[in-house]
């Protein structure tokens, strides 16, 4: 019988980790998602204007970000001012709106800017893809003004920036340079994101 075992199997030495190898790597563990819970804020946070002349405001930004939008506007010497804007299906029946970009512009009144505003809006029957579809809609604008240099800035809020630049490079052609500017969400604490519902969703 002995032999037979030996035929099939052997003995082999295990290392195994003691207690306090795997307090160790649970620690290392704790620190890295611990450090990753807010580095992720930052990751999908994304600031990297390119300092165009050309301003794409996203329509359902709230109204502390449009006036903080203006004001970098003017310090930024913009020329020109393009807002998305998505079809407001929830509540229409008493919304004086359309779309979140009526919206927008009317707050853009409210804060002075009276000039020129280009309007990128979707149809109502767009109800995935919308950001995409918004910057098809962008495009579409600057199709129309060839003239236009080939860049602008998206003004965006929060963890929201990073797909939108995903989005708007996807619709546009490699010869267009693409900023991106992300408001601070007020509504959540970005340093602990997780203790909030509004975070934890975002």
């Amino acid at each position: 019988m002995s032999k037979i075992k030996s035929l099939f199997f052997k003995k082999k030495t295990c290392v195994r980790p003691t207690i306090l190898s795997w307090i160790v790597v649970l620690l290392i563990l704790a620190v890295i998602t611990r450090l990753s819970l807010v580095g992720i804020y930052y990751f999908l946070t994304v600031n990297k204007p390119v300092k165009s002349k050309t301003m794409v405001i996203e329509g359902w930004v709230p109204a502390y970000a449009i006036k903080d939008a203006l004001a970098y506007y003017y310090e930024n010497d913009f020329e020109r001012i393009i807002v998305t804007g998505l079809p407001i299906v929830d509540f229409e029946f008493i919304s004086p709106f359309k779309s979140t970009a009526e919206a927008t512009i009317l707050a853009l009144k409210h804060y002075g800017y009276y000039d020129t505003v280009y309007t990128a809006t979707v149809p109502t029957t767009v109800l995935i893809n919308r950001t995409y579809n918004t910057a098809v809609a962008t495009k579409m604008i600057f199709d129309n003004h060839p003239e236009w240099p080939k860049n602008f800035d998206i003004y965006s809020m929060g963890v929201h920036s990073r797909r939108t630049r995903f989005m708007f490079d996807k619709a546009f052609p490699d010869d267009f340079n693409i900023g991106i500017i992300a408001n601070r969400d007020r509504t959540f604490d970005p340093n602990h994101w997780w203790k909030s519902s509004k975070g934890f969703r975002n």
